[in-house]
């Protein structure tokens, strides 16, 4: 059986057609923009006040305090009201890009790195908070859909904010593109209550949750998840940072990278909508292992020839297996965890994904200075290939009792 275009449609129509889910996807868009655009703004920001290293440190800076806040924050989104706590995060976090605006240039360097970590901490419980919430009021059985046009959503914004976040620094300067940041969070937060989300918790409801599973029982019960989606997100961080170097190596332009990620985009925007479409064959274990291992052969790829059209064609081919990895990671983790912890463990899968990226430009700049980027690029898509192998190896298999297969009843909206 294969996914017809008129049965993607109407499962996407379903989607789209249940209360309020238009605006959690506007939102959504508005609420990543800012974290996609932030790395080139900063570098920015960074070059105003003085050097494109101290650009280098705040993005660094920033992604390190996205990693440290977003379980805590996830924890807030599971065990609070929704609508205060998204209010109150975003308009922290357009405060902090209003601040970072105002100070670039004109303040010292201590400064803009705390106002770098504190933009990062304070936007990074929102995507698992808002995802928890998606999950919980959407029918289950659309959840993949919705998932999938999440993530296709994602990469969408992914291909789109750091051409966006160029053309407003050439058209302003550094301040202004951290201004628009601003403006688009600032936009989600007065409309926050608007964003389907489930009732806030009764006094029955917080007794159970001050007994529910904290964030390290949490990271116990879903580490495998959050390893696998670090080692993805490794695969991405190294093959961006070594792609241009590879180019230049083999006597093409470096500028080429552009459009071969940009192929790598498309494709993974088109595969996360077909994979969202119906129902596939195999466990969530299954599909991730033979996934993972076709995408970590065709990005070494590149490491083995020097033709650029290849390149083109095998980053394409890794598109189509990116998006539905992620799909399938996020419904792995609510099969992993109570519903009462999606938001905490959505938040676990963005604090890992950010270190294996952040990771992932550590060592693929040190492997650059020690030796060719061919023998780089074969060396870090073999070590993503140890870390999924590792993740799937201690997964554990769902079982009729697992939280997502006893979650029959209709989702409750506000």
């Amino acid at each position: 059986m294969t996914p017809t275009a008129s049965s993607a449609r109407t499962s996407y129509r379903q989607v789209l057609a249940q209360p309020g889910t238009r605006l959690w996807y506007i939102t959504a868009a508005l609420t990543r923009a800012p974290v996609v655009m932030a790395p080139l703004a900063l570098v920015f920001a960074g070059y105003s006040a003085g050097s494109f290293t101290l650009g280098g440190t705040l993005a660094a800076v920033y992604a390190l305090g996205e990693a440290a806040a977003a379980p805590m924050l996830g924890r807030w989104f599971d065990t609070r009201p929704f609508v205060p706590l998204l209010r109150w995060t975003l308009t922290a976090n357009a405060i902090s890009y209003a601040a970072l605006a105002i100070a670039a240039g004109h303040s010292p360097a201590a400064v803009l790195i705390f106002l770098a970590a504190f933009a990062g901490a304070t936007g990074s419980g929102a995507p698992g908070g808002m995802r928890a919430q998606l999950s919980a009021t959407i029918p289950p059985t659309l959840r993949t859909s919705a998932l999938s046009l999440d993530t296709s959503l994602s990469q969408a914004v992914r291909a789109a904010a750091p051409p966006l976040a160029s053309g407003l620094y050439a058209l302003s300067t550094a301040s202004g593109t951290l201004i628009a940041m601003a403006f688009f969070v600032a936009i989600p937060a007065a409309a926050a209550h608007r964003i389907p989300h489930t009732p806030p918790p009764s006094q029955g409801q917080s007794d159970q949750q001050h007994a529910a599973p904290g964030v390290t029982q949490i990271l116990r019960h879903s580490w495998t998840t959050a390893l696998l989606s670090a080692a993805i997100m490794f695969l991405i961080g190294t093959v961006d940072i070594l792609l241009p170097a590879r180019l230049k190596a083999v006597g093409s332009s470096p500028a080429l990278a552009g459009p071969v990620l940009a192929a790598f985009a498309v494709t993974s925007i088109i595969a996360g909508l077909v994979y969202g479409a119906r129902t596939w064959p195999g466990g969530a274990r299954a599909q991730s292992a033979c996934m993972l291992l076709i995408m970590t052969a065709v990005l070494a790829v590149p490491g083995l020839t020097g033709h650029p059209l290849t390149y083109a064609l095998v980053f394409a081919l890794a598109g189509t297996l990116y998006s539905p990895l992620l799909t399938i990671r996020n419904i792995a983790l609510q099969e992993q965890l109570p519903e009462t912890a999606w938001a905490t463990g959505f938040s676990i899968l963005y604090a890992a994904a950010g270190l294996g990226y952040g990771v992932a430009g550590l060592l693929a700049a040190t492997l650059l200075d020690m030796t060719t980027s061919s023998t780089a690029f074969l060396t870090c898509t073999a070590a993503t290939l140890i870390l999924g192998v590792i993740a799937l190896a201690a997964e554990p298999t769902p079982t009729p009792d697992s939280p997502s297969t006893k979650d029959t009843t209709e989702p409750r909206t506000t």
